[in-house]
């Protein structure tokens, strides 16, 4: 990011995106159908950032703006549909995914626990939105929800989709669809150390898991389920004089279906509340097991962004193609605004104004001692949000937005 106050603010935000595609994408063209690559890439970005309620209001609003140039409505849904475009994107949010995983590794979350380090570690969930327009129905004439699966990285807050597993006709349940296509987040992982997977118990499955572990593939941190009923084998061993396992009851080897697992009973110090744990994780600290899951609630935070602070509520078209091109763009739009963020705080720029509410709810609310290491990033704010659009509608320049930035972010209206 350069500041250069006759750059404009969209130029910048969009270069890391647009670099990557230029120098490092094979198969793209310019132009095709009247849209070049490079302007499919901006478009879909700001798709993702205006929040429209249909593709039709979206094209309109280009067309009304002096600042946009008008894309045919016949030309912008067919894009949606390319699988040229969607491998395009695809390239494009994984490159763009390490290239920033890069750029802030030195605001890694989890920089107080050196055993985390060298592992990946993935709070993984479904995200469900409304169907798209003309969607088919499914065998009960109904209407399925277009349903995602995605992956927050707990270093980084960068966020990364995996697949789809249910619209347009068809209901699938997330986690098969998870254990069929994870592993194409290995690509170019430069973490060496297992993955550690941090779900929900939609995605126990103990024999799966153990056998996972035992290949050293991954890891998996979870709750266990009110109906479980496991034979405990013993304890295992754990420091009560470190902070970290402050709240852990129990630290246990547990049998669930022909597979022993670590089990951890932890009670939140903060709200008295018991928690049991299951993992394969066998290196970490309980209390750090702990702390990971309750850490997943982050990639929830982003779902809730999605819909109501971008108004992500709706597919875009009909089809696994579309709804594909649409989660890489959200998440392309989140990796840019979460590092888009970082370069700002080092202009000395930060969201000031969320500090006092944070203050305030950890007065009220006293975290454990794990918590209080953890690198916390502040979420995407409304008025964050709506400035980024701001400047993308009517092309500020820095030498305009850097001021409105700076008021933006230090205190609210």
């Amino acid at each position: 990011m350069t500041f250069s106050k006759h750059v404009s603010v969209d130029d910048d935000f969009m270069a890391p995106a647009n670099n990557l595609l230029r120098d490092y994408v094979r198969g793209k063209r310019s132009p095709e159908g009247g849209l070049s690559d490079e302007r499919f890439l901006y478009l879909g970005v700001l798709r993702s950032l205006e929040g429209d309620e249909s593709g039709r209001a979206f094209l309109q609003g280009l067309a009304d703006r002096a600042t946009e140039q008008a894309v045919a409505r016949a030309t912008w849904f067919d894009a949606l549909q390319s699988a040229r475009r969607l491998s395009i994107l695809t390239e494009v949010a994984t490159k763009s995914y390490r290239h920033f995983e890069r750029e802030l590794r030195g605001r890694d979350w989890l920089a107080k626990f050196p055993e985390l380090k060298l592992h990946p570690v993935w709070a993984v969930d479904g995200h469900q939105i409304e169907h798209a327009c003309h969607s088919p129905r499914n065998a009960k004439g109904e209407h399925d929800a277009s349903g995602l699966t995605y992956g927050l990285c707990l270093h980084t807050g960068l966020l990364r989709p995996l697949a789809r597993f249910q619209g347009d006709g068809v209901r699938q349940h997330e986690w098969p669809v998870f254990k069929k296509n994870w592993r194409k987040w290995l690509v170019d992982e430069p973490r060496v150390g297992m993955p550690i997977v941090v779900a929900d118990p939609a995605y126990i499955d103990c024999q799966y898991w153990l056998l996972e572990k035992i290949g050293r593939q991954a890891m998996i941190i979870t709750r266990e389920k009110d109906n479980m009923k496991p034979m405990i084998y013993g304890p295992n061993g754990f420091d009560p004089h470190d902070p970290v396992n402050e709240g852990v009851e129990a630290d246990e080897l547990a049998g669930y279906s022909y597979a022993a697992l670590r089990r951890i009973r932890y009670r939140d110090p903060a709200t008295g509340e018991t928690f049991v744990f299951i993992t394969t994780c066998t290196h970490l600290r309980p209390g750090l097991i702990a702390l990971l899951y309750f850490l997943r609630w982050k990639i929830e935070k982003v779902y809730d962004v999605f819909k109501n602070k971008l108004k992500a509520k709706k597919a875009w078209a009909v089809g696994e193609t579309a709804a594909l091109i649409q989660a890489h763009f959200l998440t392309l739009l989140h990796n840019l605004l979460t590092v888009f963020l970082a370069r700002m705080e080092d202009y000395g720029l930060s969201e000031e104004k969320l500090r006092p509410k944070t203050l305030r709810r950890a007065q009220d609310h006293p975290p454990a001692p794990a918590h209080k290491m953890v690198k916390h990033a502040f979420a995407l704010t409304c008025q964050l949000i709506r400035l980024v659009r701001h400047c993308f509608r009517y092309k500020l320049s820095w030498a305009h937005a850097f001021p409105l930035f700076s008021l933006r972010l230090r205190a609210y209206l």
